[in-house]
């Protein structure tokens, strides 16, 4: 997630009233709000800065906004949901027209588990801006990440109608395709997120599954791009496996599962498989 640049002014103008210390506290605010906004500082640094000058209290409710918001969406990316969430509930008080803030207060929440929570405030975010693509892709990844690849289908394009070149939302609705059994759709999207991204490891190797689904010999040539992108990917050594396996090439699924087990791929199945292999 990306924070939020905010625009700087004169101390005249940011601050409401006059600051003590003149323009040595004007400086200092400026100073702060521009590590809170610039996606390039680290979120710690950013996080800090936010809190401080929010705290503060001199900001207009405006900017109070943005900087609680920035501080929510560095919150997030440190794993802080708990934090994240009354950030953005901050951001949401002094500018309750925020839609972004009930956006990114959902994908909190959703981390905490609290998915109705979640649910309202994608819902608040879309009544606010029905345009805007965002809270679209947010809701349907809820969806699709609990079981519901049926209901995050509709979300995932209305995103895609928003923004065509959305490949989040295309490569999301290829998951969910893929989970419906829909293999030729699934094939679709992810063609097309390849398109936009020609090195997306993650695209290909979906692909290749969705090609497999469907009986397509194409589908090697897409586990075999994955696995040269990202060599040390696990999983994409085990799935080109089982790919393997059910085609009757025992010896190539064994060593692509070998390799899929000595970096760290491990489930019930691949264990016994492993045993049986060693002779345990």
């Amino acid at each position: 997630m990306r924070r939020l640049a905010i625009a700087l002014t004169t101390a005249s103008t940011l601050l409401l009233g006059t600051a003590p210390g003149g323009p040595a506290m004007a400086d200092e605010i400026d100073n702060l709000l521009a590590v809170c906004s610039n996606p390039d500082a680290s979120a710690e640094d950013a996080l800090n800065a936010c809190r401080r000058v929010a705290e503060q209290g001199r900001l207009d409710s405006r900017r109070r906004a943005l900087v609680w918001l920035n501080a929510g969406i560095a919150a997030y990316s440190l794993g802080r949901y708990d934090e994240a969430a009354d950030f953005q509930g901050s951001a949401i008080g002094a500018d309750p027209r925020l839609a972004v803030a009930f956006e990114h207060r959902a994908q909190a929440l959703e981390k905490l588990g609290r998915l109705n929570e979640a649910l309202a405030d994608y819902a608040s975010a879309i009544s606010m801006q029905p345009n805007a693509p965002g809270p679209y892709l947010g809701r349907g990844i809820l969806m699709l990440n609990n079981g519901a690849p049926e209901r995050a289908l509709p979300d995932f394009g209305r995103a895609i109608e928003l923004d065509p070149k959305l490949s989040a939302a295309r490569y999301n609705r290829g998951l969910a395709f893929l989970q419906l059994g829909q293999s030729a759709e699934a094939e679709k999207d992810f063609s097309n997120v390849i398109g936009q991204a020609p090195t997306d490891e993650a695209a290909y190797l979906n692909r290749g599954r969705a090609r497999a689904a469907q009986g397509k010999s194409s589908a090697l040539n897409d586990f075999d791009r994955a696995i040269a992108l990202k060599p040390e990917w696990a999983a994409a050594w085990y799935i080109r496996g089982r790919y393997f396996d059910a085609q009757g090439d025992t010896e190539a699924a064994n060593t692509d599962f070998q390799r899929a087990y000595q970096l760290g791929h491990s489930d019930p199945w691949l264990i016994e498989r492993m045993r049986n292999l060693s002779g345990g």
